[in-house]
């Protein structure tokens, strides 16, 4: 690969050349494993759809714990010399790239990179396995830097946000030519499917905002669909009714519950004698406010065969 580094000194510039690739931290939505990121995202927003670029508490987070990490594994590894990288890697040919977080020096095996990440405790244990592994798709990320960087070997370090025990787990990853070959590989299909508009399928799981966005609203009134065709559907809506049915019950037998308990408590404000348990019933006022007029594309399912039984 013919690899470029481009010196990254504003942010908005460095976002327009994450544009033109897949980067390290997108990557793993070809192989279904991102968190956030799904192959139709991916393909969707490579495809010339703009997102807005919203920060949340996780990156925010990410940002100012970065160097904190980074501290932290020089402290654990002092053989080793932590730099801040400040570059875009990338290679036009194969429109592939990464921004790694810091360069390793020092090492007998050369050049490392480290990517950094902080977890909070829960997240730690869940999907670290409370330090003892590293998440699949951090794993990609770590081999696509050290592709583009021609470092000898990858560093993953995770700092547990615990405010009694801030433990930094560092775990190694070493080049994988395998692993990589089939990373250059998903890549190119990848971005030969964005040139045909060959469109990969929705997670349904995780694409509901993303599907909301692509189709806003009907393209006219009268506009319909046959899907006499899709055999699987009359399954999926007879299992969606029962999973209604079972709500509606659950949620009549909890209001069941909380009534019996409001009659039970009269004009107390607070329950004692149950130690597991925090139980208020006070009067308090709520804000008013007002909802402004948009648009909204509602979808509607009914069960005909129902109003067909109760007609009759």
């Amino acid at each position: 690969m013919a690899i470029e580094h481009r010196a990254i000194t504003d942010r908005a510039q460095w976002l327009r050349w994450r544009e033109e690739f897949v980067g390290a931290s997108e990557v793993s939505a070809l192989f279904g494993a991102h968190p956030y990121v799904t192959a139709l995202r991916l393909f969707v927003a490579k495809s010339g759809v703009t997102f807005e670029d919203k920060d949340n508490p996780i990156l925010r987070r990410g940002r100012i714990m970065e160097p904190a990490v980074g501290a932290a594994v020089a402290e654990e590894r002092p053989d080793w010399t932590i730099t801040r990288s400040k570059s875009f890697y990338c290679d036009p040919e194969t429109r592939i790239s990464a921004t790694p977080d810091f360069f390793i020096h020092g090492d007998p095996r050369g050049l490392g990179v480290l990517q950094t990440k902080s977890a909070a405790p829960s997240v730690f244990e869940r999907d670290w396995n409370s330090g003892k592994e590293v998440p699949f798709w951090i794993t990609l990320q770590c081999l696509q830097e050290c592709m583009l960087t021609g470092a000898k070997f990858g560093v993953v370090a995770v700092l547990c946000m615990n405010p009694f025990d801030l433990v930094c787990s560092i775990h190694e990853v070493q080049r994988h030519p395998a692993a990589e070959a089939k990373i250059l590989a998903s890549v190119k299909q990848f971005w030969d499917d964005v040139a045909h508009g060959r469109e990969p399928d929705p997670d349904y799981g995780k694409d509901a905002a993303l599907i909301s966005i692509l189709a806003p609203r009907e393209s006219s009134p009268e506009k319909s669909i046959d899907l006499s065709g899709h055999n699987q559907l009359p399954e999926m809506l007879e299992e969606r009714e029962l999973l209604h049915q079972r709500m509606r019950a659950d949620e009549a037998r909890c209001k069941e519950i909380e009534t019996e308990l409001k009659f039970l408590m009269r004009d107390a404000a607070v329950v004692t004698g149950l130690p597991d348990w925090k139980i208020t019933w006070k009067t308090g006022t709520r804000q008013g406010y007002t909802v402004p007029t948009k648009e909204l594309r509602t979808l509607r399912i009914r069960d005909q065969r129902k109003e067909e039984e109760e007609a009759a």
